[in-house]
């Protein structure tokens, strides 16, 4: 215990040295970032912060708070000679980063939870919030004996600014994921090309309506991409737009005046208003993607022993290819006086037999079977391109390995055995896999009943087969 608590404060002191060490590195990028009339074209540091105490809630911590206020502070003293003010500015930068941390507390239990729909629906108002009392203080604590006009126009500029810069920022640090399994396709790749098409026809085009000209393909990349990718997109092409807004390249105005800046301002709230809502698809096909898989699993898998169902077996099998000839073996089986264990034990008793039996299942036989729990205590194991010899020899291993094993039950062990049905038949030409189950299960449900009716704990296999090792079938 000792051990883990020193890890623990070990972890705390790292994370706290690493969040001053960013937060000092993304303030340094950020203030040489600032333009005439403008502050910082992009603060960044604001919203990483923010997204990392919402995202990994083991740093949102006082001491943290501090040790950022302090990078902050430590870097407009070193690079901008601003003291007693750099005070007063910074505290707007805590202001944001508390009110997102805050507002989108215990949005995450772990780094590796999926957005939800309603989550990105906080993400509107709560960077709404965040920028509006940050802009508000920082505003008027950096224009203090300016003229009211001169207030105005700074706190419309900071809103603007952590509220566009805050929406792009946080859904990347939301959604990013160490590990994600994705392949390009022709329409994802034509839908990351799309993007600079649309850019050089907002600047041909100009005017303000050109904003809007690249939304189209961000939603065709929130359907396509994953989260993560279509999120990256939509912030390099938030942060290219205001850029062009700035150099003029969309538009006709200059933004050295307070009217003009207005427009930048304008601009600004408009690209926050339209990163959301590709993200909000984003994350709203990939909450449908998952539930779909959820209810696949669900509807093809057997909850007890966590094996195909009969179902899962042939949606499962009909994804292989069946040539004719092919050799296809099935072992059927159940367990002997099933029946009994639930009389004597109870059925939760039985529901622990099955457990365990499919446990044992997927350990040793998922390498070379297709496994299913046919329905009860009936359990089938489909093989490919395999010979009844070798079919019964793994029949054998199955029966003894499970003879042998005792099944823990909540007070006393319990030994079971199984009856066993054999067959191996090759594919007929055009031949579907329901046609070739269906034959396999005639065959093997006869050898089953035959193996129960010789007194169970035995092994039936494919007589015609005509080899002596397989009508040997001593029970033991």
């Amino acid at each position: 215990m000792e051990k883990i608590a020193f890890l623990d404060r070990f972890r705390g002191i790292a994370d706290t040295v690493a969040l001053f060490l960013l937060t000092f590195f993304l303030c340094y990028v950020s203030s040489h970032l600032r333009l005439p009339l403008v502050l910082s074209m992009f603060w960044i540091v604001n919203a990483v912060v923010a997204g990392i105490f919402v995202r990994y809630p083991s740093t949102h911590r006082p001491i943290n708070y501090l040790a950022c206020a302090l990078a902050m502070f430590l870097n407009d003293y070193l690079f901008s000679g601003w003291l007693s003010s750099a005070i007063l500015i910074n505290m707007a930068n805590i202001i944001f980063i508390a009110v997102i941390a805050i507002g989108l507390r215990g949005m995450w239990k772990s780094p590796t939870d999926q957005l939800t729909p309603k989550q990105v629906l906080l993400l509107f108002p709560v960077c709404l919030a965040a920028s509006l009392l940050s802009g508000i203080w920082g505003g008027i604590v950096s224009t203090e004996g300016k003229t009211l006009t001169d207030t105005l126009l700074n706190v419309a500029l900071w809103v603007s600014e952590q509220f566009s810069t805050g929406l792009m920022i946080l859904p990347l640090i939301l959604s990013f994921k160490r590990s994600q399994k994705f392949v390009w396709q022709r329409t994802s790749v034509l839908a990351v090309l799309s993007v600079p098409l649309l850019f050089l026809g907002a600047a041909l085009v100009s005017g303000p309506g050109s904003i809007a000209f690249p939304l189209p393909v961000l939603i065709w990349c929130a359907l396509v991409l994953p989260v993560f990718v279509s999120a990256l997109v939509t912030f390099l092409v938030g942060i290219l737009e205001i850029m062009m807004v700035y150099e003029n390249l969309i538009g006709e105005h200059l933004v050295d005046s307070p009217p003009e800046i207005m427009t930048l301002v304008s601009i600004r709230l408009g690209v926050a208003a339209m990163v959301l809502t590709p993200f909000m698809v984003s994350v709203t096909i990939d909450a449908v993607k998952t539930l779909n898989k959820r209810l696949e699993i669900r509807a093809n898998t057997d909850f007890l022993t966590q094996l195909l169902s009969r179902a899962g077996l042939f949606d499962k099998l009909s994804d292989i290819p069946l040539p004719s000839g092919r050799s296809v073996g099935m072992i059927l089986f159940d367990i002997d006086y099933f029946k009994a264990i639930n009389d004597n034990f109870g059925h939760q008793a039985g529901d622990s037999v099955l457990s365990e039996l499919g446990y044992i299942l997927r350990r040793d036989c998922k390498e070379q079977f297709y496994i299913s729990r046919f329905g009860g205590e009936e359990f089938a194991l489909i093989g490919l391109d395999i010979t009844a010899e070798q079919l019964y020899q793994q029949a054998e291993a199955l029966r003894l390995r499970i003879a042998r094993h005792d099944f823990s039950l909540t007070d006393r062990s319990l030994s079971i055995t199984i009856s066993l049905g054999l067959e191996v038949l090759s594919a007929d030409n055009d031949e579907e896999w329901a046609q070739l189950i269906t034959r396999l299960v005639t065959k093997a449900d006869s050898r089953l009943y035959l193996s129960k009716a010789e007194g169970r704990n035995l092994t039936t296999p494919d007589w015609s087969e005509g080899s002596p090792a397989l009508s040997d079938r001593t029970p033991t």
